[in-house]
């Protein structure tokens, strides 16, 4: 996977994907109707926010720095794609996914019903803030969703349902296209187009989360100079530090400092906790609950003031698999997983890899970021058969056959075979 660095501000995308692999027979996808609206309050999203942030706090004090010792996720990128995820399952599969998200006992409906008003609040289109949502389904056509499952992913995420031929080489090129659009080039490619895809693949599903923003207050090129970062080990580095003065939402104790950089107008911002010493930001981990995230943002009040902050560009990358088992996700990675309610087909499915990649720059002019979460699934194959070796190193026997009509175009028998002949 690559992510091109583009000059726009973007502080926040993340992409989805979701693999599961099974085998069966052909079958066709399920009915794609989808109602015209879906009744939801537009408080709705209040029920997972709290969820959706401790999840995020917890991953934090879970997942291993990469060798800068530096880590970057994206939790809303799980939420949504679980969400998407939850729909099929049922049993304790579906009660730990929730508890896994922070959100035990919630019903589907609920999720659903929370996630859209969360879209809808979420997306916006000014000058200064652009915020776009979008979720796709890539079906293998040798399988069909259950109709509920497909039908609430519609309804309530919007997703676009596409077949998928596993076996055509332009099948990856084509999930990478639809990637590209919905987050405006910035995660170039989440599959690699020179191999096929898995010949047991069911489905991906793939959440976008685009966000493109300016700071409402920029900083001065003119003020960013070289100057040392003190390193959690002793040592120091020179980095480009921005500068900024100005009125701001600002709190402090014998523990921290923070503030806020508002984009465009305010709407949304980018908080930035620095802890008194450089070397206490793995214990200030274990403290970052959102029990204490509420009463910290309670204590932020307007103060002039100027913040000296990095220019920085950092990519990330993690598995999230034994942070989920921890947070009591367990089942899912299992055989003994439930998603009975996902594909008509009656095959044992359950989780195998969860992964992140993220990307972040953070410049004069505002902030772009990029998250891709991955989810593979997989089930269990039919014993293969031995493999076999054959070396063609002697004369052989070709036919170009037409298979819908079984018409050989082309045969013979090569004896002596050479190149360069036209």
């Amino acid at each position: 996977m690559t992510v091109k660095k583009k000059s726009v501000m973007a502080f926040f995308l993340a992409t989805m994907l979701v693999f599961m692999t099974a085998c069966g027979t052909k079958s066709k996808t399920g009915n794609n109707a989808r109602p015209e609206n879906v009744e939801f309050s537009q408080d709705d999203y209040q029920k997972i926010i709290s969820g959706n942030n401790e999840i995020g706090f917890k991953l934090l004090a879970e997942v291993e720095p990469d060798e800068n010792d530096n880590t970057f996720i994206s939790p809303v990128s799980l939420l949504m794609a679980l969400s998407m995820v939850y729909n099929g399952a049922d049993g304790v599969t579906k009660e730990e996914i929730a508890q896994a998200l922070q959100l035990e006992g919630i019903d589907v409906e609920e999720l659903n019903k929370a996630n859209a008003s969360l879209t809808s609040m979420l997306q916006k289109d000014s000058e200064k803030i652009q915020v776009r949502i979008a979720n796709s389904i890539w079906l293998s056509d040798r399988f069909h969703f259950q109709d509920d499952f497909a039908q609430r992913n519609q309804d309530y995420f919007k997703a676009e349902i596409e077949e998928v031929d596993v076996a055509d080489r332009n099948s990856p090129k084509r999930i990478n296209d639809w990637v590209k659009a919905s987050t405006n080039d910035l995660i170039e490619e989440i599959l690699d187009e020179d191999e096929l895809l898995d010949p047991d693949l069911v489905t991906f599903l793939v959440n976008a989360i685009y966000f493109k923003g300016e700071w409402m207050y920029a900083f001065d090129e003119e003020n960013t100079e070289e100057r040392a970062f003190h390193l959690a080990d002793g040592t120091e580095k020179a980095v480009p530090l921005m500068t900024l003065t100005k009125e701001l939402a600002y709190m402090e104790n014998d523990k921290m400092q923070a503030v806020k950089l508002p984009y465009g107008k305010g709407e949304m911002s980018m908080t930035i906790i620095l802890p008194r010493e450089a070397d206490n930001l793995g214990q200030f981990k274990k403290t970052i609950t959102q029990e204490n995230w509420n009463t910290w943002n309670k204590t932020f009040q307007k103060k002039s003031g100027t913040i000296l902050l990095p220019k920085f560009q950092l990519a990330y990358e993690v598995l999230l698999k034994d942070a989920l088992q921890k947070f009591g996700m367990v089942s899912a990675f299992s055989k003994d997983a439930n998603f009975g309610k996902l594909i008509q087909e009656k095959v044992p499915i359950w989780i195998s890899r969860v992964q992140q990649n993220t990307y972040i720059d953070v410049n004069e002019e505002g902030t772009e970021a990029a998250a891709v979460t991955s989810v593979e699934m997989v089930t269990e194959s039919a014993p293969a058969d031995p493999p076999f070796y054959m070396e063609v190193n002697r004369p052989f026997f070709i036919a170009i056959t037409d298979e819908e009509t079984d018409a050989i175009l082309f045969m013979g028998m090569i004896m002596n075979p050479e190149t360069g002949k036209r």
